[in-house]
This record gives structure tokens, C-alpha cells and sequence, in this order.
């Protein structure tokens, strides 16, 4: 199939389960999405499963994500009608509590993966030089179900499981134009995945001295693989030919993960962290015509500045300024070319009344290449993560 326009979100999403996303949409944003060494507070953090450990005692909270992206194009395939798009999406939902003084729980829902493409060109009968116009379409996504729980060891130690359940479809709808029979033949293709994941983390914080804390902390998740079922559907113009018909059982795997950052932190003011992520793709050997997956190896850095209130006899940041970046080497290679994708995030917050927290974040950001005859996006996009807080009441009195 020769490609000659496209309109989309994500051209990259076609390959795989989608494009798979790695940022936190919580507090963090404006670091770059660095954090597995850092708690969670009344703004919600969770990069690592052990953050939840540092929500504030007899409280609750609830935080929801919201992000808007725009995009322009450029590559062989790309012309004036399509080089931008833009788009917006609710990232994800949380609810959390700290159950007494060293347990925490937290469940929620957030998107896991994106497809979201168009492409239209000419597909070639085998052996023949007779061409149909084509396009293809493709939506959906996966989405993360899960529930976490963070454990407090003493006052340095924090340990966490995230239970995750992964699970949606993919649809992909090809449609070929006969310009001889004026008839259109459409096929769409779903498939259905699901599969449960768990990722374990820790945290451990030490004091260097009176001005200076240090923290470090890691993630780990196994290698696992989806349970996938594919349905097909297939018109002649109007006319169904076959509807949902199943027809095979696949499967798709995520690769091995292992994570860790250490964070430091100055008068309990400002805080400087570095993550670094490594995913086994390799081992997994998933590939096809053209494209493969590959280790993808993500560096993440951030700095953010805070400043104090005091309220009700106690010290909150009442506002906070953050700069990061982040580089991934790529999952995806395509035609020999990996999908590197690099960019800078810049954020504030703070806090709002007695119980709301906003986090504000930009990133300006690079995917992809115009070698080799791809896609490169430049992308523009804003973040807002609210996290409304209060007090657990019980036969009205309240938790301490």
C-alpha cells in the first residue's frame, strides 16, 4: 500500500496496541513526569505505588486529569491539509485515603494506550497492476483499571503494589473504492484485549542533614502477556457479509520494566529529581513488515520550587514552579529508524480554599523523523490535574 495523504492524532498509534503513554498526569508534570522518588501529598502523586504512603492522615482525595495536545506534522506524506491537529482528552480519574497512619489506598481509572490515525493511498492487486484507493481508519485505546496500596516501614521505609487491569479494544476499518463496479468494499477489524498486571515499588528516605533530604526509589513489573480476541466485519456498499465474526484468539505482551530515581530535596523548599526507565521490548520479539519493537530506554529530570504557608499550625506549599525534560530512545523502530521522542515541560500550582490543589503544566515536545520516509510531530500541550481534598468523618467525628 503506497500512502499519499493522512489526517490524525498519532500516526504511530497504527503499530502495536497504540502509543503507549508514559506520562503520570499528576503533580509531576511540570518535571517532566519525574517522581519515583518522591511522596505523595494533598496533590496527588503516584509514579511509584509506594508514594501513595505520604497522603495526608484522615484525609481524602479526588483527582482528575485533563490535557489538550496540538500538533503539526511533517514528512513525505504530509501536506497543507493535513500538517496540524489537536485534540483534548480527560487523562484520568483517582479516589484516595490514607487508612490510619501507615496504610494508604488508591483506586482509579486512566488511559493506557491511544489509537487514533487516517491514512488514504493506493493498494495494488498482487501480481497486477490495477490499483483500489484505500483508506484506513483506526480507534480506540486501552485503558488502566487499578487499584494501589502503600505501606509506611518506620519513618524511612515505603512499599507499594499496583494491581492493574488492562483491558480494551482496538478498531481498524479499511474501506477500497472500485472505481469500475461505483461499490465500496469495507472490512473492520476489532480486537479485544485484557489482562491483569501488578507493579511493586519502594521508597526510602534518609536526611543528610539539617538543610538537605535524599530519597531514592524503584519499580519493578514482569513481563506479561494479553489475552486478545479479533472480530471481523464486512460490507459490499450496504450489504453485510459477514458481522462480527470471530476469528482468532492472539496475543500481545508487555515487556519487563525496571525503574528508579532518586530525588533531593533543600530546606524542604526545593526538590531536584532524575528517573531513569528501562523496558524490555527486545525480548519479547514483536514485529512485522517493516517495524519491530526495541528496548526503550526514558530519562526524566525536573526541579521544582516551593513556596510555604502557614496554616492551622502547620507548614503547606501554597504555591510551587516547575521545570523538566524527558527523552525516550523509542519502542518502535520502523524501517530500521527508531521513534525517539524528547521534550521540556514547564509547570505551577498550588493551593486553592481549604481543599482544592491545581497543577498547570506545558510541554513542548519531538516524536519521531522525516527519515526514511516517516513522521515527525512537533506538539504543543497543556495539562490540568485538580485534586480536591477533605476530611474522613465517622458518626460524626472525625479521624485523626
Amino acid at each position: 500500500m503506497h500512502v499519499h495523504s493522512q489526517n490524525m492524532n498519532n500516526p504511530y498509534s497504527v503499530y502495536g496496541i497504540g502509543d503507549i503513554d508514559f506520562k503520570t498526569y499528576n503533580r509531576t508534570n511540570g518535571m517532566g513526569s519525574t517522581g519515583l522518588a518522591i511522596k505523595s501529598g494533598v496533590a496527588f502523586i503516584d509514579n511509584n505505588p509506594a508514594a501513595i504512603s505520604g497522603l495526608p492522615r484522615s484525609f481524602y482525595l479526588a483527582h482528575l486529569s485533563m490535557t489538550g495536545k496540538t500538533s503539526t506534522y511533517a514528512g513525505e506524506p504530509i501536506n497543507a491539509d493535513n500538517s496540524k491537529n489537536k485534540d483534548m482528552w480527560i487523562k484520568r480519574f483517582e479516589l484516595g485515603v490514607k487508612i490510619n497512619g501507615w496504610w494508604a489506598s488508591s483506586i482509579g481509572f486512566g488511559q493506557f494506550s491511544n489509537v487514533n490515525y487516517k491514512f488514504k493511498g493506493n493498494k495494488f492487486i498482487e501480481g497486477s497492476s490495477t490499483s483500489y484507493e484505500t483508506s484506513m481508519e483506526g480507534d480506540g485505546g486501552l485503558n488502566d483499571y487499578h487499584w494501589t496500596n502503600g505501606f509506611s516501614l518506620g519513618k524511612h521505609l515505603s512499599l507499594g503494589i499496583k494491581s492493574s487491569l488492562i483491558a480494551g479494544s482496538i478498531n481498524q476499518s479499511e474501506i477500497l473504492d472500485d472505481p469500475i463496479l461505483l461499490n465500496t468494499l469495507t472490512t473492520k477489524q476489532q480486537d479485544y484485549m485484557s489482562q491483569f498486571i501488578f507493579t511493586g515499588g519502594l521508597i526510602y528516605e534518609i536526611p543528610l542533614n539539617k538543610r538537605w533530604d535524599f530519597s531514592f526509589g524503584g519499580k519493578y513489573s514482569h513481563e506479561q502477556k494479553f489475552s486478545a480476541e479479533r472480530s471481523l466485519t464486512v460490507m459490499e456498499g450496504d450489504q453485510v457479509i459477514k458481522e462480527d465474526v470471530f476469528t482468532k484468539a492472539d496475543r500481545f505482551s508487555l515487556p519487563q520494566t525496571i525503574a528508579g530515581g532518586i530525588s533531593f530535596r533543600h530546606n524542604q523548599k526545593t526538590t531536584l529529581a532524575l528517573d531513569y526507565t528501562h523496558e524490555d521490548w527486545s525480548a519479547l520479539k514483536i514485529k512485522s513488515a517493516g517495524w519491530q519493537m526495541i528496548n526503550n530506554d526514558r530519562i526524566t529530570g525536573g526541579v521544582e520550587f516551593s513556596r510555604f504557608r502557614n496554616k492551622q499550625g502547620k507548614e503547606v506549599d501554597y504555591k510551587f514552579f516547575q521545570l523538566g525534560g524527558f527523552y525516550n530512545t523509542g519502542y518502535l523502530q520502523i524501517r530500521n529508524k527508531p521513534v525517539r521522542e524528547y521534550g521540556f515541560t514547564l509547570g505551577t500550582g498550588g493551593l486553592i480554599g481549604n481543599g482544592l490543589v491545581y497543577t498547570l503544566s506545558g510541554e513542548v515536545g519531538v516524536k519521531g523523523t522525516t527519515q526514511a520516509k516517516l513522521i515527525k510531530e512537533t506538539y504543543f500541550g497543556l495539562t490540568l490535574n485538580v485534586t480536591y481534598t477533605d476530611l474522613l468523618f465517622s458518626k460524626g467525628r472525625k479521624f485523626d
